[in-house]
């Protein structure tokens, strides 16, 4: 049986190859991607969400090199939220109410998950436009 752990990292990489994905194919990340909102942002519980933010806490206390002010912010955040609000909603980190503003957070962690392992494995991608793959037409005729 796999550990809570071993499931978060599981989730961030098939949510590290999603982002990736779009930034290749679409260029830059819009905040309003219906993909990633309706596919992965509205599905994430608290359960989902504490996986993986304890798990990028952990990465951080022992690779803290890897983080940057933004990113640890983010994770902490994130977790801060979670803490507060965990016992009132099942989704904390996908609403946003008078009570509760919580979607940029969630945004800030979801790009955090994919930037750490990114920068962990070597992989230079950024969220912009020039990382779109526009043709493969070269590819057609090696």
């Amino acid at each position: 049986m796999a550990t809570n752990t071993q499931l978060s990292i599981e989730i961030m990489y098939k949510l590290k190859e999603f982002l990736n994905n779009e930034i290749r194919q679409n260029g830059e990340i819009q905040i309003n991607n219906n993909r990633i909102w309706n596919g992965w942002l509205h599905k994430m519980d608290n359960e989902v969400w504490y996986g993986i933010l304890r798990t990028l806490q952990q990465l951080e206390r022992e690779r803290g090199v890897h983080f940057t002010i933004h990113q640890s912010e983010a994770v902490r955040q994130g977790l801060e939220l979670l803490d507060k609000y965990s016992d009132y909603y099942d989704k904390v980190l996908d609403m946003n109410n008078r009570h509760v503003k919580a979607k940029s957070v969630a945004w800030k962690c979801l790009h955090t998950v994919r930037e750490i392992w990114n920068t962990a494995v070597g992989e230079d991608l950024p969220n912009s436009n020039v990382s779109r793959v526009k043709t493969n037409f070269g590819d057609i005729f090696e």
